[in-house]
């Protein structure tokens, strides 16, 4: 679409980094979440600020380097996908990129989580792994790959 006299006086965004993902569970899921997430992805449960008590139960989860977070968000009413949904990377999902997607694969077989897989279909050579966390929520993981 061309830029109209009107678009190029709005400031463009220019955005610095995912600040954290959030991630609606139920209440009585949450502690199994917390454990999903620290045991299959190995994020790390952070310090929530108590003010947030007042708006319910939740986590906070991070990774070792403190480049990614998840916050859990225990709620009744909130949209969730459901403990019984399958994998769906034309769904709603999240997409990570990771440094090594066949360490990745180990890890997941090695902690027997099922897992799907998707080939080469950006043209990449690279894989995709899709898993499923305990409320339904689809996460995408795949190694960067080179723009053209």
């Amino acid at each position: 679409m061309p830029a109209t006299a009107v678009q190029t006086e709005i400031p463009a965004v220019s955005f610095i980094r995912s600040m954290h993902e959030g991630v609606p569970v139920d209440n009585v899921n949450l502690d199994a979440c917390i454990k999903f997430y620290t045991e299959v992805l190995g994020l790390k449960v952070l310090p929530r600020p108590k003010a947030l008590d007042a708006l319910g139960r939740g986590a906070w989860l991070g990774d070792q380097e403190d480049k990614v977070q998840f916050h859990l968000i225990a709620t009744e009413t909130d949209f969730k996908p459901g403990p019984k949904a399958q994998y769906s990377p034309t769904g709603r999902h999240t997409a990570w990129l990771v440094k090594d997607i066949e360490a990745f694969r180990a890890r997941l077989v090695a902690l027997n989580i099922e897992y799907g897989e998707r080939k080469n279909l950006l043209g990449t050579g690279s894989a995709q792994l899709f898993i499923v966390d305990p409320e339904g929520h689809t996460w995408e993981f795949q190694e960067p790959f080179p723009r053209t």
